[in-house]
């Protein structure tokens, strides 16, 4: 997959990169960040590290990994990813995201939610967009809800995480023929809420 920046009203999409590394670990300090993540960050050694697993996973294109900049603060505020690449089969998973608690419930996460399916569906011309998180992460799951993704089952005992937790999965997906209904809906909740 070729260099991707996506840009919004808010915000702006970033591919990830080392001289991120400082700023990313600065703004990933909240614990409750990794309550329901695999692998945590604490250190900024634990940043260096999932920096080398990011290029590792993109360098063989089943990762793309970005930060979130906040446009009104040119500070980085977070990161997302492309995730499960496979452009062969025409499908992808949005996931890995996560942001400075100071711009969660705002439009930030829906903007981004937004530029990275329509890059998906309307420029890759992905067949298939999904999702997934902790069965138990209420937030992320009306979240994914919220946005128009169908919900598909739930993988049980899917993985450990860093502190001990066995995740069962939620999977969600949107198909290219949902996304002119889901782009609307999320178009005026951004014109709406986001005034």
């Amino acid at each position: 997959m070729r260099d991707i920046e996506l840009e919004g009203e808010r915000i702006k999409l970033i591919p990830a990169s080392y001289e991120h590394v400082e700023e990313l670990f600065n703004v990933s300090g909240n614990h409750e960040l990794w309550r329901y993540s695999p692998s945590s960050i604490s250190t900024i050694e634990d940043m260096h590290n999932t920096m080398d697993s990011w290029m590792r996973l993109k360098e063989q294109g089943v990762r793309y990994p970005f930060v979130i900049m906040d446009k009104a603060t040119n500070e980085i505020v977070g990161s997302t990813s492309y995730l499960d690449i496979s452009l062969s089969n025409r499908k992808l998973e949005i996931g890995g995201t996560w942001l400075d608690p100071k711009v969660q419930r705002t439009r930030v996460n829906t903007e981004c939610k937004y530029l990275l399916l329509k890059y998906g569906f309307e420029s890759l011309q992905l067949l298939r967009i999904q999702f997934k998180t902790d069965a138990k992460n209420e937030k992320s799951n009306l979240a994914i809800q919220r946005i128009g993704a169908q919900y598909e089952g739930t993988i049980r005992q899917d993985m450990i995480l860093h502190n001990g937790h066995i995740r069962d999965t939620n999977i969600y997906s949107i198909l290219n023929s949902e996304w002119n209904v889901v782009r609307d809906k999320l178009t005026e909740y951004l014109n709406i809420k986001y005034m």
